[in-house]
């Protein structure tokens, strides 16, 4: 049943009366819960007495929102990125784009040049499933839908009816947007894949899906012949290359063929499908939208949310009541964080529905030795974006980047860029909503030039998520750049985030209010030491973002949603007095020192890199036993040589990065580094948060060595047992470097 925000008018006038006003980033509690172990349920101010899954009746699944996307704006420019060179491996120096409408006709010969190629692939084998599920397709697609009333079937599974799987394997790019556009609008379920956490995990999602075809970059194909090669993956008979297909070697397609695999490229299937057309074949909201694997913090394998049309059509909702529409031929979003997730899936299709222009990430094909943070940048300075999605790491290095290009400046441009920050820091506290923009000093040449040294020049806002971060970082951003932040949050299981802060929230701190599409209770977590009582405790959601399940894991999907729905967050959470939800961290991120105190590594961490422009990453590690911590600490090449240029004199020029790394991590060094370190948090850390011992490389927290996520959270008991010899030294032999050395 649907339940819109709007019913008497049409829904062109729905969108145009959103978003709401101030009223939108504050929450009420509508009664208790049955459950005494639970706090009071809070609802969004503006709507408590129900709950919404689509802001207008007509708009109740990912297509009808692209579809009216196109209706509005036909003609503005949809998706755009910088040409990238082949041979050169470079890319152009300007964005070219897509305009809505002509969005609108890729997808379409898309979607039917997937089916049409499917149908006639001589390696289909209608004795497998998912192959019965390509012969089908066009008969059954508007029988789609997850049943979860009852919640298991006969098998002991959710039951979830969808069609075949399409997977998408690649960075961010247009190409990646075509095709997620064209499994919308012809029912097609998809999912996507990172190699990111290793081939095992490749193998193991395309085994789990039966994924027919895959959609990928040209890097991957070997990779996935490879995975054909060695497990028989015997459902994969399609490849599908975002890229040229006379650069794919002649023998790879050969091989492929020999494996049962047929090799083309997206113009390709966007030719066939237009000399074959297929009427769209429209999704219901039951429809399941997509397959959202997560990536975890926790090391074990991927689990798969299920994500349908309505959840997808909920989570756009919530953000058109939040924020901004696009004003026309002028608002543009960058597509930055992996779309291998669900956070830029959701504020991207927000982005969609809502008019903005979509500039996607340079190319790196055939790249190596790329540093994604520089290429961001340079990205930005070109495309200059209104607003884009970032997690707190970005964040807390925008913001020692930022300190380091103001030490550059003179002493009295200093004095003046420092004047006007405090200035609008001080103004922006007095109120919600106060920008403290002031014609005279946001035009001051070294002030401005700070946001167009990160490509900002345009910017409005950016939106943070997935990790917490140190109200001072978002406080001395939003002066330091003149821009605003909205904090949200989420997670995968509600389609990402379902919370929004005001972009300009006189306390940062908070993740704001939640959406019109969910509600909130807190849970008793006594053996930490929170109580409802004092308005604190784990985050349990529920309403019509929560997702559907997790794909063939009846099990893990039983812990998590509760019989009366109630979906477990794992975060534990405290309510300030306009029911605005302030996240404390993960429960299973919380550790206890040998003394009893409760231990935030990722507050700790963000302390650290805001303060300290010198370091780059930060991994904070505990051990109970011990009455202290450590850390594993990136730094750039030119920081380090600089550290030890100007506190040891002999950070020679020419000196290699390894022999960089051998001098900064002896003990006399590194104690000195330490003492710098730590002199500049003590005003905001507790003596217990403080790091005794460190370790020091130039780039130690990769997705590569798989301690981190495809965004940037450390995955802590992977990252601890990489680095567990690490640890041992640090705690066991060295010691303390601040006190109770035993060297």
């Amino acid at each position: 049943m649907s339940y819109p925000l709007f019913t008497d008018i049409t829904k062109e006038e729905a969108i145009s009366r959103l978003p709401f006003n101030s009223d939108i980033h504050d929450c009420v509690p509508i009664g208790p819960s049955d459950n005494p172990d639970y706090s009071s349920i809070y609802r969004n101010k503006v709507l408590p007495s129900r709950l919404i899954n689509t802001i207008h009746a007509d708009l109740d699944t990912h297509h009808k929102l692209f579809n009216n996307a196109v209706e509005l704006f036909s003609d503005r420019p949809c998706l755009g990125a910088r040409v990238y060179d082949y041979k050169k491996k470079k890319s152009g120096g300007k964005f070219e784009y897509l305009t809505y409408g002509q969005v609108r006709e890729k997808q379409l010969n898309l979607g039917a040049g997937f089916i049409h190629t499917l149908l006639n692939n001589p390696f289909k084998n209608s004795e497998l499933e998912s192959h019965r599920k390509i012969d089908r397709h066009l008969s059954d697609w508007n029988t789609y839908g997850i049943d979860t009333t009852p919640l298991e079937n006969t098998n002991g599974q959710i039951e979830h009816s969808c069609s075949f799987i399409l997977s998408i394997f690649s960075m961010n790019r247009v190409e990646w947007m075509l095709t997620d556009l064209a499994c919308s609008a012809y029912s097609i379920t998809n999912t996507a894949l990172y190699d990111t956490l290793g081939a095992d995990v490749t193998q193991y999602l395309l085994e789990l899906t039966n994924s027919p075809i895959v959609v990928c970059s040209m890097d991957k194909i070997d990779l996935l012949l490879d995975l054909k090669a060695k497990h028989q993956l015997e459902s994969l008979i399609s490849v599908v290359s975002m890229d040229p297909y006379e650069l794919i070697p002649q023998k790879t397609i050969e091989r492929a063929y020999s494996l049962k695999v047929v090799i083309k490229d997206l113009s390709q299937i966007e030719e066939i499908g237009a000399k074959n057309p297929i009427a769209e074949l429209p999704p219901s909201p039951q429809t399941l939208y997509t397959i959202s694997f997560t990536s975890g913090t926790t090391g074990s394998r991927p689990k798969g949310a299920m994500i349908s049309h309505q959840n997808a059509a909920a989570y756009a909702s919530f953000l058109m009541c939040f924020e901004p529409q696009a004003s026309p031929g002028q608002d543009t979003a960058f597509v930055f964080l992996p779309l291998t997730h669900i956070y830029e899936r959701e504020t991207s299709t927000f982005a969609l529905c809502t008019g903005y222009y979509l500039g996607f990430p340079q190319l790196t094909v055939g790249k190596t030795g790329v540093n994604t943070f520089e290429n961001l940048i340079d990205d930005l300075r070109i495309f200059k974006p209104t607003y884009f999605s970032i997690v707190p790491r970005i964040l807390t290095r925008l913001e020692a980047l930022v300190k380091s290009k103001i030490n550059e400046l003179s002493q009295g441009e200093q004095t003046q860029v420092n004047n006007i920050i405090n200035y609008k820091i001080t103004t922006q506290a007095q109120a919600d909503g106060a920008t403290a923009y002031h014609s005279k000093m946001d035009n001051y040449a070294p002030y401005k030039a700070l946001r167009s040294f990160v490509g900002f020049d345009n910017l409005k806002w950016v939106q943070t998520a997935s990790a917490p971060i140190a109200p001072s970082t978002l406080i001395y951003l939003k002066a330091s750049l003149n821009m605003g932040i909205r904090q949200l949050y989420g997670l995968t299981e509600v389609g990402a985030a379902i919370t929004c802060s005001s972009a300009y929230e006189a306390h940062p701190g908070t993740c704001g209010s939640i959406s019109l599409s969910g509600e909130y209770t807190l849970r008793n977590v006594s053996e930490m030491g929170y109580d409802i009582s004092r308005g604190e405790g784990e985050v349990l959601i529920r309403g019509p973002q929560v997702f559907k399940g997790y794909y063939y894991n009846l099990e893990e999907t039983k812990k998590t949603i509760t019989k009366d729905g109630w979906f477990h967050s794992g975060d534990i959470a405290k309510v300030d007095g306009s029911g605005r939800l302030i996240i404390v961290d993960r429960v299973k991120n919380f550790f206890k020192m040998a003394q009893g105190e409760y231990i935030s590594p990722e507050k700790i961490e963000n302390r650290y890199l805001s303060s300290n422009p010198t370091i780059a990453q930060l991994y904070v590690h505990g051990n109970s036993l011990k009455p202290y911590l450590v850390g594993i600490v990136g730094i750039e090449y030119d920081k380090g040589l600089k550290f030890l240029n100007s506190e040891f004199g002999y950070g020679k020029i020419g000196m290699s990065p390894e022999e960089m790394l051998v001098e900064l991590n002896k003990i006399d060094v590194r104690k000195k580094f330490l003492e710098h370190l730590n002199r500049n948090v003590r005003d905001k850390l507790s003596g217990y948060e403080l790091l005794h011992n460190i370790h020091i490389e130039i780039n130690p927290l990769t997705v590569e060595r798989d301690v981190v996520t495809p965004t940037f959270k450390i995955r802590r008991p992977v990252a601890s047992k990489f680095f567990a010899r690490v640890f041992h030294r640090l705690y066991e032999i060295e010691q303390s470097l601040v006190h109770g050395s035993k060297l």
